[in-house]
């Protein structure tokens, strides 16, 4: 075998193994607000990140349960046809474990309480900053990730 030949072989080796080491995340996100699912879409697009979308309750149970899974889900919590949090207990009764981000406009002392009881779940308020959006998505996606790199920045 030619010099050149190996390395052109080692080098397709290598691209194909870096292939396998990108992982794409799967995201659903579901909100009732055209503006809030392009605002969650766009704020979250990147080429590891594969987005599907449900404009309401009835649409996200149908994705979490024809297209899943997801290694993420990011939901409101008003919706027609069937509200966030029940979609997510219905879930989570179904085995649905994936991370949670739960974002609403609400205002309540159990609220908090509500979400904590999903388990691997967060609340977000709106309105809430890009950045702050996609910290919350990226800690749920690699918690051991964020809290290594949390460290890192205090050294």
């Amino acid at each position: 075998m030619s010099d050149s030949y190996k390395r052109e072989f080692m080098l397709e080796e290598l691209a194909l193994a870096a292939r396998r080491q990108m992982t794409v995340s799967r995201i659903v996100i579901a909100d009732d607000d055209p503006d809030s699912l392009e605002l969650l879409r766009l704020a979250l697009a990147s080429p590891m990140i594969q987005i599907c979308e449900a404009r309401n309750g009835a649409e996200l149970v149908q994705l979490l349960a024809e297209d899943g899974p997801f290694d993420l889900i990011a939901t409101d919590i008003q919706m027609p046809w069937m509200q966030g949090l029940d979609v997510l207990h219905s879930a989570r009764a179904a085995g649905v474990n994936a991370p949670v981000l739960v974002i609403t406009g609400l205002t309540g002392t159990d609220l908090q309480a509500k979400v904590d009881r999903l388990g691997n779940a967060r609340l977000l308020h709106k309105p809430f900053g890009i950045s702050e959006l996609r910290s919350e998505v990226a800690d749920l996606l690699h918690p051991s990730h964020q809290r290594l790199s949390k460290v890192f920045q205090h050294a």
